[in-house]
């Protein structure tokens, strides 16, 4: 059997304005550089796009920087000349060449206005082929069909894990990104090519748009990594790509014509895939019992009051309570149960004991849920105090007078350590009913004697 492979060492690639070092490119200037069309990769980063106008430019009143033809020397002519000359040569290595065109994603900067009737407008992005990417109904012109709004941030989140530049992006992620990608018109960027990463919030970062044969490839901007590190990670990605025997968008013939042995490898992709999703299903169950036992964990060191009663919520729900927030106050919570429901309201004190006033604010949300929802129900305080020291050599938990209390009104008083270790009796196989049943025939202290 014969591969043709392109390896990296012949691979020719033209990087303009970019600083990256590996075998095969060739660095240049954008003004001075050979044809694009001549490589089989070409990086452009477009930061210094705008200084082959600046300076001659001049602020105009309505903050438009512009160039007047028949006053520039000539410039005007130059500039308009060298973008149409650049993006024909873009075409003719993506439609004509299959080549690769990567763009560092920068915000777009200050632009120029070129007088004229019409007047031309070129920015960081103009030396962009055109295109016309249609994709059911939505429709995609290039270059004016794109935005690069200005974001600066690390928080790169792989979005489709079998491209082959996920490797790259997982390794220069920590230097971060500069600008993100968006559609004008609205059209959705997933709907013309694959976008490889996103950031917390969904804006595209990185994304593989086919055009023609070959693909544009736009990337973060990693403003603070090494020439050497590029190199390294973003010249194996190309190879890859270049190695690819077919077009990233197949004709719609191709599947008119399959070959023996298709069919097999169509099943054993799809058992690989169920395989996977298994894999995530399981890493997400987990990912939520990490997070339940984390919470549980919370009863001894919470993260403050809210942290304290979604710790308290998940111990009662391994009891047999259905718990669910409850009352005025982010201190509360409801807890139905097959014996009895509870009105919750957990306490923390930072350096001392809880006082009554806790207790205080428990009796009038029993006295509301009373007049309010028609209901009677028991109160419990569950009370944590000094947080920052070992559960064992904590000093009182709450006032003498609280105590007496909680005892005269019939309320259930736990601390959260005496909760946490009756949890952690009914996660090792003791009778979740016998706790719960107990818990509910208190009148006032109740301590887990387990």
């Amino acid at each position: 059997m014969f591969l043709a492979v392109r390896t990296m060492a012949a691979m020719r690639v033209l990087a303009l304005g970019w600083e990256i070092e590996g075998p095969g490119v060739v660095r240049a200037e954008f003004a001075s550089a050979d044809s694009l069309a001549s490589y089989d990769a070409v990086l452009v980063d477009p930061e210094p796009l705008p200084s082959l106008w600046q300076g001659q430019a001049i602020l105009e009143p309505d903050g438009v920087w512009r160039i007047h033809p028949g006053r520039d020397l000539g410039l005007a002519r130059a500039l308009q000349n060298l973008f149409a000359a650049r993006r024909a040569e873009g075409e003719d290595l993506l439609l004509r060449g299959g080549g690769v065109l990567v763009v560092r994603v920068r915000p777009p900067g200050e632009g120029v206005e070129i007088g004229g009737n019409p007047p031309l407008r070129l920015d960081r992005y103009a030396f962009l082929p055109r295109a016309s990417l249609v994709s059911g109904p939505h429709h995609l012109g290039l270059p004016q069909g794109l935005r690069f709004v200005p974001r600066r941030g690390r928080d790169i989140t792989v979005a489709d894990p079998t491209h082959p530049l996920v490797p790259c992006l997982t390794a220069l992620a920590p230097f971060g990104y500069e600008a993100v990608v968006v559609a004008t018109l609205g059209a959705p960027l997933p709907s013309f090519g694959r976008v490889v990463a996103t950031n917390r919030v969904g804006d595209v970062v990185a994304w593989d748009l086919p055009v023609g044969t070959g693909r544009i490839l736009f990337l973060p901007s990693f403003p603070s990594g090494s020439p050497a590190e590029m190199g390294d990670h973003l010249l194996p990605v190309l190879g890859s790509l270049l190695e690819e025997p077919l077009p990233a968008i197949h004709p719609d013939w191709m599947s008119g014509f399959p070959l023996p042995g298709e069919e097999e490898l169509r099943r054993r992709e799809e058992a690989l895939a169920a395989e996977r999703d298994g894999l995530r299903r399981r890493e997400a169950e987990l990912r939520a019992e990490r997070r339940a036992r984390d919470a549980l964990r919370a009863l001894l060191a919470p993260r403050g009051v809210v942290g304290l009663r979604a710790a308290v919520g998940e111990a009662l729900g391994r009891l047999g309570f259905a718990c669910t927030p409850g009352g005025s106050s982010p201190a509360t919570l409801h807890a139905v149960g097959p014996d009895g429901d509870l009105l919750v309201r957990v306490a923390l004190a930072l350096f001392g004991p809880v006082g009554p006033e806790e207790h205080r604010a428990l009796l009038l949300e029993l006295d509301r849920a009373r007049a309010e929802e028609r209901r009677e129900v028991r109160g419990m305080l569950v009370c944590l105090a000094e947080p920052r020291l070992d559960p064992r050599r904590r000093g009182p938990q709450w006032t003498e007078a609280v105590r007496r209390s909680c005892r005269d009104h019939g309320l259930v008083l736990a601390s959260a350590h005496d909760l946490f270790r009756a949890v952690r009796h009914v996660l090792g196989g003791g009778d979740p009913d016998e706790v719960r049943k107990g818990l509910l025939a208190a009148e006032g202290e109740w301590r887990w004697k387990g």
